[in-house]
């Protein structure tokens, strides 16, 4: 049935890939089915002399996933011929990625969308024994799915998968993958098939003999009988009958003859498996041997490994095997012996007695040790040995990014170890339980992370042995307790390190470490320091590496403390020489120099940051230097093409397996779009896009703020949103220890107070807002837009209240704006500050100044494509005309609002701003207009924007 569907699809220009599991295979080669699968594929597509195709799938593969392509190569081999790339060419990268199965989950999608983009049709996905799927991929066969899902530029994938539902129950992981799935709206379809019935049967004998099925009805019930409709069991108990003579071609009748009695008097099994063992129990003891052997490699074995087994061993394998191949037990396929189905393989394998088994994988499968187990070593030298393997093959896993099966191999390496292996096996010890602690931490198994560290903690010989499982523990302790992970790396900081961190220290004294910092830097040219010496001290590089992690925390909950850590990781790297997280400190020290007034200076370390990062491809935090860098570039370049350079800080962090960057860079690139003048129906599908891209990785706190700029643009557009309570806003506050959180809310609440014209509301949420806006030592892309923000409702506020505590805070604001503009872009910031000034100039009774300026602000806005500034600007600069009594020049800058706001997409704040017109501007006729010049004209122009209104729609 799927070789059909198959054949369909690749007729329709589509791709189908086909894989089998392999339940001896489940524990030992994780991605088995899939990779083969792929493997396969690329193997065709290399051997295509026919079309392009391997050029442009080769050519889009590099462009796509760069060096990254080493870690497919890994899994898929005969990729390496088709971009004629071999895992050797390529410098293997040091294991320095947040988290490798998420990397390699996503280079695989990358891998099928470029597929897909070379393709007519859409990918079919086809993989059978599902009952023996690995976790991993199972995984990656959901990660597939979603993101074919959630990519709406993208072709969808079609996954076909079969498997035995006897051995699949409710807590299996398919069903878990499953419901994954469709908890993201993808649509599942289960067909369950039965064993045939009475009458199928008879057909399917009916035409197998080519006679009518009235003929064969004494022959059929004895199949049903026997084989209870099973399709497998009827097909071979018709070829054990002919072979054995008891159903035959007759030359004389020219049909099929068979005796009913001999066949009734035949003593067959009823059971399927046991049919299979009955068969080869009748074969030679040389073939049921050979068989044997073979059944322990699973399903399938390379004839070249069943050679080197027979001559390692003086056995005889070959000669019978191809015996068994005559026999329809087995299939040669390219050289390679293949079960033909996997209950023959069952069959065979449980024929092996239990307490032979563990011989029979020691002698014939060194992959498979594990299943033999530490009872079946008979030399106490092969203890080490055996576990040596097991090393190797759990580093094996995790190249491959099986962090589960990896943990499997070094936790059998370990139960191979015997007493005082700490003293006598300390370097193979400290090695396997180091890579076993990074795999349970990968895997989140914290019950088996917490033994294993006290191992090494009671057993290390020095605290720098200790210092890899000290970096651990604090990295599984940011997931649930990241207070106490900050406390436990300080407390590894300052015993092991010798490095302390101060907890309490002035503004000003902080300020002086920062200067004296800089002078230093300032005396070092660029090129210097991106061709420094590397580190070479292992302590000095362990600290910074605990360091850097502690940056992102701190950030959360005790952000006066990240001055200090920024400062020592640039202090170590001049001292001591440059380490794979330097240039994470080099970012954070730019945001530093930057929220001090210095935005040029800021600007020339975060772009030294890139460049170390794009000098020395340090994955891991290269997606964390790509956000730091462009919340700089923020204010150096315009807003628009900002957004497209934080684009592949997604894909970076994610080549890394660093999801959580990940998601926050996507959020990161969506977000501004609305500060950036896009139009709001293009921003409303660019934060669906990213909302997907975190819900689909269960990211809470980029899914936050994705919601209230959501929400925002809803009430812009005017349609129904459910705002965040007071008692949700503080559940998520709690959750995410982020009460940054609510400076957002806040300040949306701001924005919208004051774009609606909300006015009661204007000055409790600047109240608000300002009470949650604390003071930051890193220059944030979002303080532009709060400090624009604030400025303008400052002001009002002032006007409406004389309070001289909002025009200083208003000063203050348009201040900021101002730096900016001279220190950054001025692109970026003109148009705000002619409208900051404008505002100011008319709060304080200069008319003449605050024209002018109204005037600048609205030609800048639509010189610099900030529609949505531009419509503000009109607007303001309308009421502003309206009070000074020049209500035709008011009238013609809310018209130019209205359109404006309408081109912005913003239809309820046209809407609302239309009905304020007509309000303002009443004429009952156009007879009984006012003589003035502009009366007539003013109602004309009216008009025509009724009829505009009336196209639009605000639902």
């Amino acid at each position: 049935m799927a070789n059909r569907l198959g054949n369909f699809i690749t007729a329709t220009g589509g791709l189908f890939l086909s894989g089998k599991f392999d339940q001896m295979m489940q524990n030992v080669e994780p991605f088995s089915a899939v990779a083969s699968a792929f493997n396969n594929y690329c193997d065709i597509l290399t051997k295509d002399d026919e079309t392009n195709r391997a050029l442009l799938v080769a050519s889009k593969l590099r462009k796509a996933l760069g060096s990254d392509l080493y870690y497919l190569i890994q899994l898929i081999p005969n990729l390496s011929q088709l971009v004629h790339e071999h895992p050797t060419d390529t410098p293997r990268k040091q294991n320095d990625c947040v988290d490798a199965q998420q990397r390699l989950q996503y280079l695989f999608c990358q891998f099928v969308e470029v597929i897909s983009s070379c393709l007519e049709g859409n990918v079919t996905l086809f993989l059978d024994d599902l009952q023996w799927a690995d976790l991993a991929s199972l995984s990656l066969i959901g990660q597939l799915l979603k993101t074919s899902l959630f990519r709406q530029d993208s072709k969808h994938i079609f996954f076909l998968g079969t498997c035995r539902d006897d051995e699949i129950n409710g807590d299996h992981s398919f069903w878990k993958m499953i419901d994954g799935v469709r908890a993201f709206g993808f649509k599942t379809t289960l067909v369950k098939l039965d064993c045939m019935d009475k009458d199928t049967v008879f057909q399917v004998v009916s035409k197998v003999l080519h006679l009518s099925p009235r003929l064969v009805g004494s022959l059929s019930d004895i199949v049903f009988h026997k084989t209870k409709g099973n399709p497998l069991f009827v097909s071979k108990m018709l070829l054990s009958l002919n072979r054995e003579g008891l159903l035959s071609l007759s030359l004389v009748r020219h049909r099929w003859e068979w005796d009913v009695e001999k066949i009734q008097s035949r003593k067959l099994p009823d059971d399927v498996a046991l049919f299979f063992v009955h068969r080869i129990n009748n074969l030679s003891v040389d073939v049921k041997i050979a068989l044997a052997a073979l059944s322990c490699f699973g399903t399938s074995a390379d004839g070249e490994v069943i050679q080197a087994i027979e001559s390692d061993l003086n056995l005889n394998l070959i000669e019978p095997l191809n015996i068994a191949v005559t026999e329809g037990l087995l299939n040669k396929v390219d050289g390679r012996y293949c079960f033909c189905h996997d209950r023959i393989h069952e069959a065979t394998y449980s024929m092996i007695e239990e307490e032979d088994r563990c011989l029979h994988h020691m002698n014939y499968a060194a992959a498979q040790l594990n299943l033999g187990g530490p009872s079946a070593v008979q030399d106490a030298e092969h203890y080490s040995q055996i576990a040596n393997c097991n090393l190797i093959a759990g580093k094996r896993a995790m190249d491959m990014s099986d962090f589960s099966l990896a943990f499997s191999f070094f936790d059998h390496a370990i139960t191979f170890l015997r007493k005082k292996h700490w003293q006598e096996l300390y370097d193979l010890s400290l090695e396997l339980f180091n890579l076993a602690a990074k795999c349970a931490l990968a895997i989140k198994d914290l019950t088996s992370l917490t033994l294993i560290c006290d191992g090494v903690l009671m057993n290390a010989r020095s605290s720098e042995d200790a210092l890899h499982i000290s970096f651990i523990i604090m990295s599984a302790l940011t997931y649930s307790m990241i207070s106490e992970s900050v406390d436990y790396g300080f407390q590894v900081l300052s015993e092991q390190l010798g490095v302390v961190i101060p907890h309490s220290y002035s503004q000003e004294d902080t300020l002086k470490l920062i200067t004296q910092t800089q002078s230093i830097l300032d005396a070092i040219d660029e090129a210097t320091l991106l061709h420094y010496q590397e580190v070479t001290d292992v302590k000095k590089l362990m600290a910074m590496k605990f360091l850097a992690k502690l940056e992102s925390s701190l950030v959360q909950i005790k952000p006066d403390l990240v001055p200090f850590v920024t400062l020592k990781i640039v202090e170590l790297t001049i001292e001591h020489g440059l380490s794979s997280v330097s240039a994470i400190g080099f970012a954070y020290f730019g945001g530093m120099i930057a929220e001090l007034g210095d935005i040029r200076g800021g600007y020339r370390y975060t772009r030294l940051a890139k460049a170390l990062v794009d000098k020395n491809p340090t994955t891991e935090i290269a997606g964390e230097v790509i956000i730091q860098t462009a919340e700089i570039l923020a204010y150096m370049e315009p807003l628009q093409a900002v957004n497209e350079y934080r684009i592949p800080g997604q894909a970076t962090a994610m080549a890394s397996g660093d999801v959580h960057t990940a998601c926050m860079n996507k959020m990161l690139s969506t977000v501004p779009l609305l500060w950036s003048g896009a139009v709001l129906s293009e921003v409303r599908y660019a934060l669906i896009d990213a909302g997907r891209f975190s819900e689909e990785h269960d990211h809470r706190t980029s899914l936050y703020y994705i919601k209230i700029f959501c929400q925002t643009i809803s009430r812009l557009v005017g349609e129904e949103c459910q705002a965040m309570s007071d008692d949700q806003l503080t559940r998520h506050v709690i959750e995410n220890k982020n009460p940054r959180q609510l400076v957002i809310v806040y300040f949306h609440e701001l924005f919208l107070s004051l774009v609606l014209n909300t006015q009661d509301d204007i000055k409790l949420s600047a109240e608000k807002f300002l009470e949650f806006k604390t003071p930051s030592w890193h220059l944030l892309a979002s303080n532009a837009a709060h400090d624009f923000i604030g400025g303008l409702a400052s002001f009002r506020i002032y006007r409406e209240t004389r309070d001289p505590l909002w025009a200083q805070r208003g000063e203050q604001f348009k201040q900021r704006i101002n730096t900016w503009e001279d220190q950054g872009s001025l692109w970026n910031f003109e148009n705000k500050s002619f409208l900051l000034d404008a505002e100011k100039s008319y709060s304080n009774g200069n008319m003449e100044l605050a024209r002018v300026s109204y005037e600048n602000a609205i030609s800048s806005a639509r010189q610099h494509k900030f529609i949505h500034e531009e419509a503000l600007a009109y607007e303001l600069a309308a009421k502003f005309y309206l009070n000074m009594g020049n209500k035709s020049t008011a009238f013609e800058y809310f018209t130019n609002a209205y359109g404006k706001y309408l081109e912005w997409g913003a239809f309820a704040k046209g809407k609302a701003l239309f009905t304020y017109i007509q309000e303002t501007f009443r004429f009952e006729s156009t007879s009984s207009a006012p003589n003035a010049a502009g009366a007539s004209n003013d109602f004309q122009i009216l008009t025509p924007l009724r009829g505009d209104l009336r196209h639009c729609s605000f639902n």
